[in-house]
């Protein structure tokens, strides 16, 4: 058992306080604390979204901190709670839950962060921002076949994944960014600019991939979850370490086909 407030404090060093900083100027989603629950933890829980069947096998794991990369949505429509709302905060405050989100900070960290980690399981390395900051360019030490890149990310994402070709057999360099991250004009012409030969997202919008084609640039579509999964796993690999037998840390899979 450890005290809440002595893990939160390790979550933001782990995370950074500068990009934590960041991160509220930049993201109008959660980027830290927000909702205090009980002072003392025994189990810490992580996931990809917070929802009401996450947060129901978070009770039956006897957790009442939970760490997420999509964080509690307080959005109303006209000052009024919804029924999901309703139904979350219910088990929330009846179980007396922390809940921490992380979205831009779990994006845009350098090693624990979605992007970093896909990258290096990729085996590629870093090579500078994208997207507004919320991905990463990457090269590859020497050039891998678009087959072999497709073999490596249907293995690592675990799923179908939608691919959409250019001309271009051997490449080097990658462009990834987690979660939606449709690109935009002005995310290819970067794309154009930095060399990116193969753009690997989750999600698509119907003009996108034409465009990228158009553009030389191949097109990995490899779902919103999927491809967030990483970065709450890292962060509970750095709580494990850390607290070792003192805190017992548990990811909680909830699939999402999107």
């Amino acid at each position: 058992m450890i005290k809440r407030d002595e893990l939160i404090t390790f979550i933001k060093k782990t995370i950074g306080y500068e990009l934590l900083e960041k991160a509220r100027n930049k993201d109008d989603m959660a980027n830290g604390v927000q909702i205090l629950g009980g002072s003392n933890v025994e189990v810490v829980t992580l996931g990809v979204s917070l929802n009401e069947e996450f947060l129901i096998k978070v009770v039956a794991d006897r957790s009442n901190f939970c760490i997420f990369h999509h964080g509690f949505d307080f959005r109303t429509y006209k000052s009024r709670l919804s029924p999901d709302q309703m139904k979350r905060l219910k088990i929330i405050f009846q179980n007396n839950i922390t809940v921490m989100g992380f979205h831009y900070a779990l994006d845009a960290h350098e090693e624990i962060g979605n992007n970093a980690q896909i990258i290096k399981q990729l085996g590629a390395t870093i090579k500078e921002p994208l997207f507004e900051e919320w991905g990463y360019t990457a090269t590859f030490h020497k050039p891998v076949s678009v087959k072999e890149l497709k073999k490596r990310c249907r293995e690592l994402f675990n799923r179908e994944i939608y691919f959409i070709e250019s001309d271009r057999e051997m490449i080097r360099t990658i462009g990834v960014v987690s979660g939606g991250a449709a690109p935009y004009a002005m995310h290819i012409q970067e794309m154009i600019d930095k060399d990116v030969e193969v753009y690997i997202s989750g999600e698509t919008k119907e003009s996108a991939p034409h465009k990228l084609k158009e553009a030389g640039i191949a097109y990995f579509i490899c779902g919103h979850y999927t491809t967030e999964v990483f970065g709450v796993k890292a962060l509970g690999e750095a709580l494990k370490k850390h607290f070792k037998d003192r805190l017992v840390v548990e990811f909680i899979d909830v699939p999402n086909p999107i």
